[in-house]
């Protein structure tokens, strides 16, 4: 997979997504009620059409909740998940057998809506935290409340993986060049209904955000200081 940034820009996003995922499990475990934990795999900032070739076989069935974020990194939030993983995260959420979960209901819908919210804001966020002050990174105008995330309530979507981004990004396809590609593993061991004695549920999402221009102008400046003083981003 070609990738966008270096690697030490790489090894940064990989730090800084492993924090924001340790916020997600903490949140996500208080709303389970129950220890789960959240791991990043891998990052990349890759270009549309390699972001949307990831997402599974064309002709196979994902769910997913696009949310748009504004803020000094504006753009839109994709979380997808295979259905095998989206309807086991219901089922923890009702603390039920899995498996009982088998279509995308109202209930199981707004699960996903809450896991987006939490997982996106809590991986943009932590983003957000590391970049250097507007002003140090060389956008015009930019104001310190913008680093402030302002989401939008998420839509859902049950798509074709192949044309899932089309569906979930069809106002902003004209301008999209680039995604953050953020693989992410969620884990439970035992104490659920539908495992065996130290089993564990391992479960594989995606999440893409999708910067906006301005958002990937800051990202670019970044990276590029990265590039010239990889020092001062030690995290």
């Amino acid at each position: 997979m070609a990738s966008m940034v270096n690697e030490e820009g790489r090894r940064l996003l990989q730090v800084i997504f492993d924090q924001g995922a340790q916020s997600a499990s903490r949140a996500l475990s208080q709303w389970l009620g129950q220890l789960v934990r959240l791991v990043v795999s891998d990052v990349e900032l890759v270009p549309l059409e390699q972001a949307a070739e990831l997402l599974g076989p064309p002709e196979s069935m994902v769910a997913a909740c696009a949310m748009g974020l504004s803020g000094l990194l504006s753009g839109t939030i994709l979380l997808v998940f295979e259905d095998r993983s989206g309807l086991a995260l219901v089922d923890l959420l009702m603390q039920q057998p899995l498996g009982a979960a088998s279509e995308w209901g109202e209930i199981e819908q707004s699960a996903a809506k809450e896991t987006t919210n939490i997982i996106g804001c809590s991986y943009v966020g932590s983003l957000v935290a590391h970049l250097p002050s507007p002003r140090s990174a060389g956008v015009e105008g930019a104001r310190a409340t913008e680093s402030q995330l302002i989401p939008t309530p998420p839509h859902f979507f049950h798509e074709f993986a192949g044309s899932l981004i089309e569906f979930a990004l069809m106002d902003q396809l004209a301008e999209l060049e680039h995604v953050l590609l953020i693989r992410t593993r969620f884990t439970r061991e035992d104490a659920h209904p539908g495992l065996a004695q130290g089993d564990e549920l391992d479960l594989n999402w995606t999440l893409l955000f999708v910067p906006s221009r301005e958002a990937l102008d800051v990202l670019s400046a970044m990276f590029g200081q990265v590039e010239s003083n990889p020092a001062r981003f030690q995290v």
